[in-house]
C-alpha cells in the first residue's frame, strides 16, 4: 500500500486510472495480495482509513471503489438501487453464476430468502444449542488431553462446519473434502481458476439436488430442491445457486471468527480471567468480538452515476464494502483495535448491537442467530476446560485477506 497518490499509478500492474477518478483517491490496494509477517487485514485495513479520503479506488482487481468508513458501508448497503448484489465477487466476472438470494435484489430477494430463512431463525438455531455444545466439548476435552492443537484444522473448522453439515443433511465424514473444496475455490483469483475450482462442488451438489427432489427430507437442502416445483421456478441456475451459496457460508465464515477470537484471548489473559469470574460478561463478549473482527470483502456493481465524499463514481464499475473497516472505524468506536468487554455503546437502548458485521437492509446475514450461538458456546465451553493457553512462539500466526480474511494456522499450547 502506498501512500503518495501523485504519479502512482505508474508501478500499478492492473488496469489504468480511469479520467473521471480523482487521481488523489487512488491508492496501491489488493486485497487479494499475500499479508506479511506481523500484519493481518485489520491492521492494512486501519492503514487505509488512516491514509484517507474516505472513499478510495484501486486500480488492482479489475479496478473498483473501496469505502472505508461505517458510515458509507452502511450507506451502501442499504441503497441496493444504486448497489447493486447481482455482481458479488471482485474481480467481476470471477464468477460465473448467481447465488440467490444473495445475488438477487429485491423484491425478488425475498421468495428465495423464504427457502432459507425457517432453518436459520433463533428458535431453530435454540433446538440447535444441545449439539454444538457437546461438539464443541468432545473437541475441548481432546485437546485438553494432548496439550495443545492447531486450533483451526482441530476445532474453528470442525464445530461450525459440522453445525451445517447437520442443517443440510450432508455426510459429516466428507468435511475435509467439502473443506479442500471450498478453500481452493475461495482462493481462486480469476473465471478460469474459479470455474476449475466450482466443477467438483457443482457436482456434488447436482447429485445432492437430484436425490433430495425424489426423495425430500426435513433439511435445507431438500427444501432448496422443492423450488423446482414453485410457480416462480425459472432455472436450475436458482437451485444450484442457492446450494453453492450455502456450501460456501457454512464453510467458512464461522471458523474464521472463531480463529481470530482464540488468537486474542491466547495472548490476553486478563480478558481469559474476565470472562471465566463473571461469565455474565460473555453475551457482550460475542457483541465486541463480532465487531472486531468484522469478517467478508464484498462486492457490489454500481448501478447508476453517484457522487460522495468527492468520489465520482461510474455506473457499471464495482466497488467493494470491507466489513472489518466498519467495526475498526475509531470515529464509532474509540479505540476501536481495542477489545473492550466494557465498551460504551456495543449494545444499544433498545437490546441490538450496534455493530455492522452482519450487514444491514435486505441482505443481512441470515446465519448470524447461529454464528452468534457458535461463538458463545465457544467461549463458555473452552475457558471452562482450557483456562490457560497462549501462542506457540515457534509457530508464527500467517493471515489471509480476500472475500473472507482469515488466520491459516494457529499453533496454541495448553497450560
Amino acid at each position: 500500500m502506498a501512500g503518495e497518490p501523485e504519479g502512482i499509478e505508474e508501478t500499478f500492474v492492473s488496469v489504468e486510472r480511469p479520467p473521471h477518478v480523482d487521481r488523489r483517491l487512488v491508492v496501491d490496494f489488493d486485497y487479494m495480495a499475500p499479508i506479511a509477517p506481523g500484519e493481518d487485514n485489520y491492521t492494512i485495513l486501519r492503514k487505509l482509513q488512516e491514509l484517507g479520503p474516505d472513499i478510495m479506488w484501486t486500480p488492482h482487481n479489475g479496478g473498483h471503489w473501496i469505502v472505508l468508513r461505517a458510515e458509507d458501508i452502511r450507506w451502501v448497503q442499504e441503497n441496493y438501487q444504486i448497489f447493486s448484489h447481482e455482481v458479488f465477487i471482485i474481480p467481476r466476472g470471477s464468477v460465473n453464476m448467481i447465488w440467490p438470494p444473495l445475488t438477487v435484489d429485491p423484491p425478488n430477494h425475498a421468495r428465495y430468502r423464504a427457502i432459507i430463512n425457517p432453518f436459520l431463525t433463533p428458535g431453530k438455531v435454540a433446538g440447535m444449542v444441545e449439539k454444538a455444545r457437546a461438539i464443541t466439548v468432545e473437541l475441548i476435552e481432546g485437546i485438553k488431553a494432548k496439550g495443545r492443537c492447531e486450533f483451526v484444522s482441530e476445532f474453528a473448522r470442525i464445530l461450525p462446519v459440522v453445525m451445517f453439515l447437520g442443517i443440510v443433511d450432508f455426510p459429516v465424514e466428507m468435511r475435509e473434502q467439502f473443506l479442500a473444496w471450498e478453500q481452493a475455490f475461495q482462493r481462486a483469483t480469476d473465471q478460469q481458476s474459479k470455474d476449475r475450482a466450482a466443477g467438483p462442488i457443482r457436482e456434488y451438489l447436482l447429485g445432492v439436488i437430484d436425490e433430495r427432489y425424489r426423495n425430500p427430507g426435513n433439511d435445507l437442502m431438500s427444501a432448496i430442491a422443492q423450488w423446482r416445483d414453485n410457480p416462480r421456478f425459472r432455472s436450475e441456475d436458482e437451485i444450484i445457486g442457492m446450494a453453492f451459496l450455502l456450501f460456501l457460508g457454512g464453510l467458512d465464515t464461522v471458523a474464521s471468527m472463531l480463529t481470530f477470537c482464540a488468537r486474542h484471548l491466547a495472548s490476553h489473559p486478563e480478558d481469559r480471567r474476565r470472562l471465566i469470574q463473571d461469565p455474565d460478561t460473555v453475551p457482550r463478549a460475542v457483541e465486541e468480538f463480532l465487531r472486531r473482527y468484522g469478517l467478508s470483502n464484498t462486492g457490489r456493481l454500481i448501478l447508476e452515476d453517484v457522487e460522495r465524499k468527492g468520489a465520482t463514481m461510474k455506473r457499471g464499475e464495482m466497488i467493494m464494502v470491507p466489513i472489518g473497516c466498519s467495526g475498526i472505524d475509531e470515529r464509532l468506536y474509540p479505540n476501536a483495535l481495542d477489545v473492550d468487554f466494557d465498551r460504551p455503546g456495543i449494545i444499544a437502548p433498545n437490546g441490538h448491537p450496534t455493530h455492522n458485521t452482519f450487514g444491514n437492509g435486505p441482505h443481512k446475514c441470515v446465519g448470524a442467530p447461529l454464528a452468534r450461538a457458535e461463538v458463545r458456546i465457544f467461549l463458555e465451553e473452552w475457558l471452562t476446560r482450557i483456562p490457560d493457553f497462549h501462542l506457540d512462539p515457534d509457530a508464527p500466526v500467517t493471515v489471509h485477506m480476500g472475500p473472507v480474511p482469515g488466520i491459516d494456522r494457529l499453533e496454541l499450547v495448553v497450560g
